[in-house]
């Protein structure tokens, strides 16, 4: 007898529907304290293992760190689906108070770099989404506003298809490292031209006083000390050049990362990196391990070496050692900016998307974020360095 021949249109199917679960019996729990996500801790960390896109700010050590706070606890709403009684996906959220009105944001807003959801593998994203939209809906908020949704996550398809983009596209480089068998034969991969020009600079250096590069650990006691001074040249840096960033704005996102540090939330590891010219630093990178994926979150360099590129020369000792470490994948997280593209030809779409949900969240969404902001980010940023430092100096006074 002859076998039945199946199509690659019907593989395909068959192949979808295997791998698809449907939703039996759901239910939404909403989680609002520390106490009640410890509870979920296991079942927690099992969503973690298999994820999609690079959820790590989703993570539970980086729910708990933010939960350290008591504005966060007030405003956090942390959305649990269940499935038969089995935890499938969790999307971590907060109401954020702007003004007049109340926005439904990821719970570790300005200090997130991605808006992600947690999910089981077999079940179908837009499935999850669309029964827990009514539950997002009745949080008492005039917009959801989700910042900075990244290719190849849970919410990027839905986001696309039934909420509204706003704001400038921007991508996230990241690079496979399992592509290569060892970091000399990534190298290769590297453009001669790019490759010729950062040797040139390392030798120029190496000749003088000498490179020399270190990895710092969750556990070495200097790693709060690196944090912090990387956080102090980040601000001094962005007040210098006329910029502003809600992150580095108070001391929220110091208290995260220390809670980070002590490592009482297993699962996310705070790790940096260091490149010196001879005993001086002349550049500082550091960010998040995370199933595999490390996440560079913030880079510092001495502007006494501006002329050697020193973030672009510390890249490639950063990327050697996450070879060494044998970590799978780099995100080098938004913006993609030059320097990055240096180092791979991959880039993630990420985009900020709202809906809103009353009339004063469609003002808000249509007027502001759609039109008004973007017109005012690009004249400010048009100006020059100095007259733009002196107005955001002049308006972070006015704010207090």
């Amino acid at each position: 007898m002859q076998a039945d021949v199946i199509t690659s249109d019907e593989l395909a199917s068959v192949q979808q529907s295997s791998a698809t679960k449907a939703l039996q019996n759901p239910s939404v729990r909403v989680l609002q304290s520390a106490v009640e996500v410890a509870e979920l801790q296991q079942k927690w960390h099992q969503l973690e293992r298999a994820p999609k896109g690079n959820p790590v700010f989703q993570s539970y050590a980086w729910t708990m760190a933010m939960l350290e706070n008591p504005a966060s606890v007030q405003s956090a709403k942390i959305f649990a689906v269940y499935d038969q009684q089995s935890l499938i996906a969790v999307l971590p959220l907060r109401i954020e108070k702007q003004k007049s009105l109340k926005a439904l944001t990821g719970l570790g807003e300005p200090f997130q770099q991605y808006s992600e959801m947690l999910l089981t593998p077999g079940y179908n994203p837009a499935a999850v989404l669309d029964y827990l939209k009514p539950h997002l809906q009745k949080a008492g908020a005039d917009v959801i506003h989700l910042r900075q949704i990244r290719e190849g996550g849970a919410l990027y398809e839905y986001a696309s298809t039934h909420f509204t983009e706003v704001g400038e596209a921007d991508g996230a480089p990241w690079l496979d490292l399992n592509q290569w068998d060892s970091f000399e034969d990534y190298l290769k991969s590297i453009s001669a031209r790019s490759r010729k020009t950062i040797r040139n600079q390392r030798n120029r250096l190496h000749k003088s006083a000498g490179l020399s590069h270190r990895v710092i650990r969750q556990e070495d006691p200097e790693l709060e000390i690196m944090l912090l001074r990387t956080l102090n040249g980040r601000e001094n840096w962005v007040e210098a050049m006329g910029y502003s960033s809600r992150a580095l704005e108070g001391d929220g996102l110091q208290n995260v990362l220390l809670s980070l540090s002590k490592g009482t939330a297993k699962g996310c590891e705070l790790i940096a990196f260091e490149l010196k010219h001879g005993d001086l630093p002349i550049s500082t990178e550091w960010g998040f391990l995370f199933e595999g994926c490390y996440s560079a979150y913030m880079a510092d360099w001495n502007p006494d070496y501006e002329q050697s590129s020193p973030g672009k020369l510390h890249q490639m000792d950063v990327i050697e050692a996450c070879f060494a470490l044998g970590i799978d994948k780099v995100d080098f997280l938004k913006p993609a900016s030059r320097y990055k593209m240096t180092w791979t030809s991959q880039v993630a779409s990420v985009f900020d998307a709202v809906s809103p949900l009353s009339f004063k969240g469609q003002l808000y969404a249509s007027l502001w974020l759609k039109n008004l902001r973007p017109l005012a980010k690009r004249i400010v940023l048009a100006m020059p360095k100095g007259p733009r430092a002196f107005l955001m100096s002049s308006l972070k006074k006015i704010r207090g």
